[in-house]
């Protein structure tokens, strides 16, 4: 954890920081003096910014030119200057009118969110579907459909389901659909799906039972859903906003742009994060694991007891001030959404 900075220290780095996010630029310490109308000397400046760039909170390209935050003073800058407000001061009826038009429903709201970020920060929006893999069964159903056909119907804490039709090898009468049902619901009720894979898989090694086709099928929407949740498909809009938002022509970071917007696992390590943590969460450059020069801030939504994510993805000197503020009053918005509350 790095240590705390004199009040002059954390004065003079906010300073630098505040222009780099409005410009993109390095500051010297003469348009420093005059933009933020500082009354010390300019040698107590320079000393104060030299201070700074000892203890690697900023840099500079070459001797002569100006200061600019490096990642270890955009963290410092994010979680102990930064002062952000529980709500965002602006745009809260833009959202209110978004969210106004969208199907309850959660995957059509998660998807859209992702849309909605990207639209109003101009930057790349993400959004994760609550994740499964840790929710436990509440019922699950075994529903004839035809002689040889058959709907698996799995109910998850939180209202999430999952339904999978299957087609059997011999007919299924009513009176065995009731007894394997019931079964089913003896074997997997209250498991997670990584504690039915393994159950199950048991079951069908140590038993051959009118069950085993079934548990069989089971065994694979198990095995299906767990790898799909594993790989935490994440809607994301926006990458040519991002592109767009860094202003110059270096076409090897456009790529990286796309690299990572692109590496599901890579976004869901971050945003199963903030799940985890129950809290709202800033990653910025690699020294919180992100590639180096872009940021991540997230927050978590939930439905019943089930938690997924919401974020916004861009280069490290992306507006914190709004943007987090904005991401938490998504989250907040979200959750009334999906819950079945009225947005306020």
């Amino acid at each position: 954890m790095t240590q705390p900075i004199s009040p002059r220290n954390e004065a003079f780095l906010g300073f630098v920081v505040d222009h780099f996010i409005e410009t993109g630029n390095p500051i010297g310490s003469s348009t420093l003096i005059s933009k933020y109308n500082i009354k010390w000397s300019p040698a107590t400046v320079r000393q104060e910014l030299n201070s700074l760039m000892e203890a690697g909170f900023l840099a500079q390209s070459h001797v002569s030119s100006g200061r600019f935050p490096t990642e270890k003073g955009m963290n410092y800058y994010v979680e102990n200057i930064l002062n952000v407000e529980n709500s965002p001061d602006f745009g809260l009826q833009f959202l209110k009118n978004k969210y106004e038009g969208i199907d309850g429903t959660l995957d059509h709201v998660i998807s859209a969110t992702s849309s909605i970020l990207s639209d109003f920060t101009k930057l790349a929006g993400l959004a994760m579907l609550p994740q499964r893999n840790t929710l436990r069964v509440k019922s699950a159903k075994l529903i004839k459909m035809r002689d040889r056909e058959c709907l698996i119907f799995l109910v998850f804490e939180g209202g999430i389901t999952e339904k999978t039709y299957i087609k059997l090898a011999k007919p299924i009468t009513d009176s065995q659909v009731e007894r394997i049902g019931g079964y089913l619901n003896s074997l997997i009720l209250g498991l997670t799906i990584e504690q039915v894979r393994k159950v199950v898989l048991e079951k069908i090694k140590r038993t051959t039972t009118e069950y085993n086709e079934i548990l069989e099928k089971v065994l694979r929407i198990s095995s299906e859903l767990f790898e799909r949740e594993r790989k935490a498909g994440i809607f994301v809009e926006g990458k040519i906003s991002v592109i767009e938002s860094l202003n110059f022509g270096d076409s090897s970071l456009y790529k990286t742009i796309i690299e990572i917007l692109e590496d599901q696992e890579l976004l869901s390590s971050f945003l199963k994060s903030v799940i985890k943590e129950g809290r709202s969460k800033v990653f910025i450059g690699s020294e919180k694991g992100m590639p180096r020069g872009f940021s991540i801030v997230a927050a978590p939504y939930y439905k019943g007891n089930s938690y997924g994510s919401l974020g916004v993805f861009g280069p490290t000197r992306m507006n914190y001030s709004k943007i987090i503020p904005l991401v938490n009053y998504t989250a907040k918005m979200v959750t009334k959404r999906v819950n079945g509350e009225i947005t306020e």
